[in-house]
């Protein structure tokens, strides 16, 4: 990993300076063979310099170690603890042959958490949920700036192609690997989050992340697979914060609610809208699909007029724009609606 990022920066090194001695004047012949064996010696100093790198040994995996003091008033020893297990959690890579000892390590204590105090698991769960949103809207984010670097390169690579091909070479990938591993994680924090009755706390994170959810429907198809389980095993929760919340409930809590329904149903509906075929195999089964339909009518339903009419029209707009997905159809529920708003004009 080490070796690779000295890769990295030698060849935006080589890039930046070939750009500038290729900039220099042409005078004469001799100012031009001037500047190309000033560029042959600053390729070979470059690469002897990172040469010096590449043998020194790759550092230790950037995982922070917890400090014994913490900002946080309600802070413990024990939540502190249970935080630094699921960060390494999050940055260990599936390959790595630690990640299953250390995610059944977070496993049990977890589950120890729940039979002492579930309350335990709450902050440090939710404050893990939004870690790993981050990390994965970053990844994403990385992804998009692979394609636009990839863009400019091959034009440079045009122009100057003598210099480009060899920096080309090393360049990585967008981790697709990556992106979907911390996608899977988030479906297992929100279990953890369930069982401690802390998921409606996911719900209201995830909805708030919109910048993840317009990424989402350009990223790569496997990715969007995996942020469409996250996206339904949420909403099915939400559906149920309601019902359980609303036994009740005063005015002012019910407009809380019907706001988290519109912001997660806002950031995610055009994915659902795009992603619904999957890749390899499906993305949600038929059993899955017919009773998500089911959770985002009640889900509608429970909205204001105005709410239902602001995110029917963003299902049509959405839905109309891939004509490879044919779900989720809310077509007899749109239909119903429009013939109910018109009864609102005659009473």
């Amino acid at each position: 990993m080490y070796k690779e990022g000295a890769k990295s920066n030698r060849a935006s090194l080589l890039s930046a300076a070939a750009s500038a001695l290729l900039l220099l004047p042409l005078s004469a012949g001799a100012s031009d063979l001037l500047r190309r064996s000033l560029l042959s010696l600053l390729q070979v100093f470059l690469s002897l310099f990172f040469l010096l790198f590449s043998v020194l040994p790759s550092p230790v995996l950037p995982i922070p170690i917890p400090t014994t003091t913490h900002s946080s008033p309600g802070s413990t020893c024990a939540s502190r603890v249970l935080s630094h297990v699921l960060s390494v959690v999050s940055l260990l890579p599936v390959s790595s042959r630690k990640y299953e000892i250390v995610r059944s390590l977070a496993d049990r204590l977890l589950d120890e958490n729940l039979r002492f105090d579930a309350e335990l698991n709450q902050s440090v769960l939710a404050d893990a949920f939004s870690q790993t949103v981050h990390r994965l809207e970053a990844t994403v984010s990385a992804d998009e700036w692979g394609m636009v670097g990839a863009a400019v390169k091959k034009g440079m690579k045009r122009w100057w192609p003598a210099v480009m091909v060899s920096n080309m070479a090393g360049e990585e990938a967008f981790d697709g690997a990556k992106a979907e591993k911390l996608a899977s994680e988030l479906v297992w924090i929100g279990e953890k989050m369930a069982a401690c009755g802390a998921v409606g706390e996911a719900v209201v994170r995830w909805g708030a992340a919109t910048g993840l959810g317009h990424r989402a429907v350009a990223a790569d198809a496997r990715l969007q697979v995996a942020l469409v389980r996250v996206t339904v095993f949420l909403l099915r929760h939400a559906n149920l914060m309601q019902s359980e919340e609303a036994k009740g409930a005063a005015e002012e809590q019910e407009k809380n609610i019907s706001h988290i329904h519109m912001a997660i149903l806002k950031s995610w509906l055009p994915l659902l809208c795009r992603a619904s075929n999957g890749t390899d195999s499906p993305t949600l089964n038929s059993r899955e699909k017919t009773e998500t339909v089911r959770v985002l009518e009640e889900l509608i339903a429970k909205l204001s007029w105005e709410q239902q009419e602001e995110v029917l029209a963003l299902w049509l707009h959405h839905f109309a724009a891939f004509p490879d997905s044919d779900w989720p159809n809310l077509e007899s529920y749109y239909a119903q609606w429009y013939s109910d708003s018109r009864k609102l004009l005659i009473s």
